[in-house]
């Protein structure tokens, strides 16, 4: 009877709670309301009661994992189509206690742009998209809310042997894909994306709109791989565009495990960072269908880049990766901005037009995805467990990027992004499934778990290191209750971001001692 009136009083009082906290969150949504109501947010400012509330919402998630019914949602979506949107909305956001979450293309793994545990707004980017490129000074400003295809699609119609290195998937959002590093094919070449921004314009806690001038150099180093969302909103970047050939030349090769891919992989990983720096391979792994019955095996995609012709690119795969076998008529020749359709999978004469296609409710698979860096070479009986593993768990795969070149000239303090000399590869590991049957998230979200837990004797450690824009938000996750908010952030800081994080710290704590710009894997303040 007692165990009885313990769990009633408990039960009781956890509904007081929430029916306080449910009344809370509509007064403070309401006073938020009225507070941006005197602005010219009110014009575009969307709640629950508008009928395209759930329109302006899904139209960037990319991840159905967070489009279901039990997903929180915001408060209020506000669609910013200039600075005085969002200058208006940190204003009374911050007055009414009021979180905000900054999205710019929806891309991020785990939904922290658009998602939250607490009651918060959404400020949505997509209308701050414009690209002005600067031919004489081969510089481009990039807001926030313009994709990647807009500004590879921009620079080409202006000039055909400029380029900026960011990342093959076009439909990605410039403000999160920069902040968190902006990892790309041309990093061999020219490193990523924050190793070529030269300046940018944030709105910070205050309001206030401030360049590199402004902003001082220590904000400026912390937005450049730091995660942005954690400091202010950014507007726009400005880019320092790149030279590249007038063509460049692409190729996949397809090797089948049964047929000796394994060995080729295994050679990709001793030579793949040491190659010449023109010269980029991925390496993708995926499971296939053989024949008639279904039999299921792994194949083996080597997707290339080169910064020259394929006449000075066959002698030089021939002499130091021969393993491959790559065939003249395996490659082809196009220029750069045409490369950029070839990554993401479109067919070779793709119009440039492409570029552009934003897909207004994209059509969503659930996915869950993680990273690793990888120092030493993987063996050869790891890599065949590997197979195993991917064929049993039929929807995982993964893509080996290969480090060398630029990446190992720039220190590792240079920016917030400290994953630099020592490193043969990054993997992103990806597992993709349609299935909707009862259980299947948490069972495929368990298999991607297993799978990462297999790795660990094979990748970096001390800490293992993760890839900020490749968001995993198992990080830090199911902490013992006595562990404090800022020891969880030291983990999670610690993998994305080794001894920088420091550094991240005290720059937070400088720019937003209240910590009003914060989600759920953000940089604290110092405590």
């Amino acid at each position: 009877m007692e165990t009885m009136g313990k769990l009633s009083f408990i039960i009781t009082t956890l509904t007081i709670f929430m029916s306080i906290s449910t009344t809370t969150s509509q007064l403070s949504i309401q006073n938020f309301l009225n507070c941006v109501s005197h602005s010219p947010v009110s014009e575009v400012i969307y709640t629950p009661n508008n009928i395209t509330f759930s329109t302006i919402l899904n139209m960037k998630i990319q991840n159905k994992r967070f489009k279901t019914a039990s997903t929180p949602k915001p408060l209020a979506i506000i669609t910013a189509k200039d600075n005085s949107h969002i200058q208006a909305t940190i204003k009374c956001a911050k007055s009414n206690n009021i979180q905000i979450r900054i999205r710019s293309g929806g891309h991020d793994y785990e939904g922290f742009s658009y998602i939250s545990d607490v009651p918060f707004v959404v400020l949505d980017m997509f209308h701050l998209n414009s690209v002005d490129v600067n031919l004489q000074e081969e510089t481009a400003w990039v807001e926030s809310g313009a994709t990647l295809g807009k500004l590879y699609y921009t620079i080409a119609k202006k000039n055909n042997s400029l380029a900026f290195p960011s990342g093959v998937c076009f439909t990605i959002g410039a403000g999160g894909h920069f902040s968190g590093g902006g990892f790309g094919n041309l990093m061999r070449k020219f490193g990523l994306s924050v190793d070529n921004i030269i300046d940018a314009k944030i709105v910070d806690v205050n309001g206030n709109i401030l360049d590199r001038k402004s902003m001082g150099e220590d904000l400026f180093w912390a937005i450049r791989g730091g995660g942005g969302a954690s400091f202010g909103v950014i507007l726009s970047w400005k880019l320092k565009l790149v030279q590249v050939t007038p063509q460049v030349t692409v190729f996949n090769v397809k090797r089948n495990v049964s047929d000796g891919a394994t060995d080729v992989v295994y050679k990709w990983q001793l030579i793949a960072p040491k190659l010449d720096k023109d010269l980029f391979i991925r390496v993708q792994p995926n499971v296939v269908q053989i024949g008639q019955g279904g039999k299921k095996a792994v194949q083996v995609s080597f997707i290339g880049q080169f910064l020259g012709t394929i006449e000075r690119l066959l002698p030089l795969v021939s002499e130091s990766f021969p393993e491959l076998g790559l065939k003249k008529s395996e490659c082809f020749s196009m220029p750069w901005v045409n490369s950029t359709l070839f990554w993401y999978g479109k067919s070779i004469g793709t119009p440039l037009e492409a570029l552009l296609d934003e897909p207004k409710d994209p059509e969503l698979v659930y996915s869950k995805s993680q990273s690793d860096y990888v120092k030493k070479p993987i063996p050869k009986e790891a890599i065949e467990s590997m197979w195993k593993l991917m064929i049993e768990g039929e929807t995982l795969f993964f893509q080996w990027n290969p480090y060398g070149g630029r990446m190992e000239e720039i220190l590792s303090s240079e920016t917030p992004f400290p994953h630099r000399a020592g490193n043969l590869f990054l993997i992103e590991y990806l597992n993709i499934w349609t299935e909707k049957s009862p259980g299947a998230i948490e069972r495929r979200v368990n298999l991607s778990r297993s799978f990462l837990e297999f790795m660990r004797p094979y990748v970096s450690n001390s800490p293992r290191e993760a890839f900020l824009n490749y968001r995993d938000a198992d990080i830090g996750a199911n902490r013992p209750s006595n562990v404090t908010k800022f020891d969880i952030a030291r983990t999670y800081g610690s993998k994305y971001f080794k001894g920088n994080f420091e550094r991240l710290v005290s720059v937070k704590t400088k720019v937003d001692p209240e910590n009003f710009f914060r989600y759920e894997q953000s940089i604290p303040t110092r405590q």
